[in-house]
């Protein structure tokens, strides 16, 4: 189990893939098939690091609250992260809050990104006050002795495979949360900039965004709305938006195979943009 020292705590992460494009993915936790492990065997061009946030087992537990300081951290432990390993440019990809941390590095470090892809993570509303209503359920849960997870919008179908996806997921959320420290699930991680109290302040900030972004968005998500992926877009110069029908928060790991081809074909538009 490969784990790297970097600004004071241990994080770990996996790698696949040989290519010699990197790309770097941050979350709390991610499951075998990942969207970002596909990438690296849908296309010999890409290694992906996948790197387990600080605060989450098996990197280094974190006991203080960070507050409104954990996204930033975040950021700043990739970005060591990739000078630990040697990694001038790379792209970023993550899923929900690890989009959050994408965010974060494209303003305090926008030199070390060619690009940010962001699935089911633009920041939300600024509706319904600092947390998500699932990070409550979560901080919440921490009180509870049989905590199974927050709530998140499947969309019905009857598609077979999505159907085993979606049974997948209500199991593996179940295991995943049963088994998380209380010091991981009173973790309090407020909404992306959380000093922007309105969607136009938000919307203020995120045009300031100076790094090629595309945003993948379920038209179902009950977590981060369509409207704040469109809001996202509308403001951040050259930015690309992809709306997926009958699709929710779920979407990186019911829709994988939608989502990486469609990442790959950005990926490889941009090359050639910027040939």
């Amino acid at each position: 189990m490969p784990f790297v020292e970097v600004n004071g705590v241990r994080l770990h992460y996996d790698e696949y893939g040989r290519g010699h494009e990197v790309i770097i993915s941050a979350q709390s936790s991610f499951s075998e098939g990942s969207y970002q492990e596909e990438l690296a065997k849908q296309s010999d061009r890409y290694k992906v690091y996948t790197i387990t946030l600080r605060g989450y087992a098996p990197s280094s537990h974190v006991l203080e609250d960070l507050g409104e300081q954990w996204y930033p951290t975040w950021a700043d432990d990739v970005n060591a992260f990739a000078k630990q390993k040697g990694i001038g440019r790379f792209i970023y990809t993550g899923a929900s809050h690890g989009a959050g941390v994408g965010w974060y590095l494209a303003f305090r470090h926008p030199q070390v990104l060619k690009a940010f892809i962001s699935v089911v993570g633009t920041p939300h509303d600024r509706a319904g006050g600092q947390y998500s209503k699932q990070r409550l359920q979560t901080m919440q849960g921490a009180q509870q002795e049989d905590f199974q997870g927050p709530q998140f919008f499947l969309v019905p179908t009857t598609d077979p495979v999505r159907q085993k996806r979606q049974a997948i997921w209500r199991q593996r959320l179940k295991e995943r949360f049963a088994t998380m420290s209380k010091e991981e699930l009173k973790i309090n991680v407020p909404k992306p900039f959380p000093e922007c109290k309105t969607n136009e302040a938000l919307a203020e900030k995120l045009s300031q965004v100076r790094v090629p972004t595309l945003l993948l968005a379920g038209c179902q998500d009950d977590v981060v709305s369509p409207e704040m992926h469109l809001l996202a877009a509308k403001v951040i110069t050259g930015a690309k938006a992809i709306f997926y029908q009958d699709h929710s928060h779920t979407l990186p790991f019911e829709g994988k195979e939608l989502i990486v081809q469609d990442i790959l074909l950005y990926l490889q538009q941009l090359e050639q943009m910027e040939a």
